[in-house]
């Protein structure tokens, strides 16, 4: 039966052909036109628009070196590093410690005492007054796990440095001087600060705590950049941490600094935050 479509007086057909070519069209001028839908409901991030930046600092180590461009997509970034409140939740979905690609997730407060998780028997949780401190403690393959839940990822090392800095090359979130109110970092305090608590170092994009409190998991294996003469027996092996944390010097957290550890080891000063992309690469 041929397909027709009426107007509003009810008595003019148009032939079925002339309706699947407007739709084409429609669609292929939507096409040309991709926008990035808004992020799950659920999640708290910033928007980091698509296009070039200049990565890496010849003022840098040398694993910084050289500068070079590159053209990421647009993705959402967490605003704030992810809890230990909102890790233990994760954790409790899902059920055990060890169901990380293999790997344990994370450390448990009766295993380390400096762990901030603890196991309950209803599942898992923060201890009391940690819940909004950043999840720490926690392996490259706990953060993964993490993210993926959320139908989130862990973003690259190029996603990561983009939300640092913008596009203006500055070495710090807010610009290229350090302050030291704008950021926990070169033991200003003892241990990590709840997120969030520094918005005047908000990066170009609002992301929160880039600089200090904890490093944070990025995807990447520790390759050396495009042109880079730089050599270490850690290529490939150890996955790269950024930002500095509160336990290192103000120089760790510039937004080029990269520092390295091994996906399996979990440690005090080393946590994340997750991405979203509607091209998930």
């Amino acid at each position: 039966m041929p397909v027709r479509v009426f107007s509003q007086g009810g008595n003019t057909a148009v032939p079925a052909l002339v309706v699947l070519t407007l739709a084409f069209l429609l669609g292929w001028t939507v096409a040309c036109r991709p926008v990035l839908p808004p992020p799950p409901v659920h999640s708290d991030m910033v928007f980091v628009p698509a296009g070039p930046f200049v990565m890496g600092s010849n003022t840098g180590r040398e694993d910084e070196r050289p500068p070079h461009q590159v053209d990421v997509h647009a993705f959402y970034i967490d605003r704030t590093e992810v809890t230990v409140a909102d890790y233990a939740r994760f954790l409790t979905w899902q059920g055990s410690l060890t169901a990380c690609d293999g790997h344990l997730c994370a450390d448990v407060h009766s295993e380390n005492p400096q762990a901030h998780l603890e196991e309950t028997p209803t599942g898992y949780r923060a201890l009391p007054g940690w819940d909004d401190f950043p999840m720490t403690w926690v392996s490259w393959y706990g953060a993964a796990a993490y993210c993926k839940a959320q139908g989130k990822r862990l973003p690259t090392e190029a996603e990561w440095e983009k939300a640092a800095r913008g596009t203006d090359g500055r070495a710090y979130p807010w610009g290229n001087e350090y302050d030291e109110g704008r950021a926990n970092a070169g033991h200003r305090y003892s241990g990590p600060t709840r997120v969030g608590m520094f918005p005047a170092g908000a990066s170009p994009y609002g992301a929160l705590d880039m600089a200090g409190n904890v490093w944070e998991w990025v995807a990447d294996w520790y390759a050396p950049y495009p042109g880079s003469t730089y050599s270490s027996p850690f290529f490939g092996k150890y996955k790269v941490v950024r930002g500095g944390s509160w336990n290192h010097p103000v120089v760790d957290a510039r937004t080029t600094a990269r520092d390295i550890a091994h996906p399996a080891r979990r440690l005090r000063v080393v946590g994340f935050r997750c991405v979203w992309s509607s091209d998930h690469r």
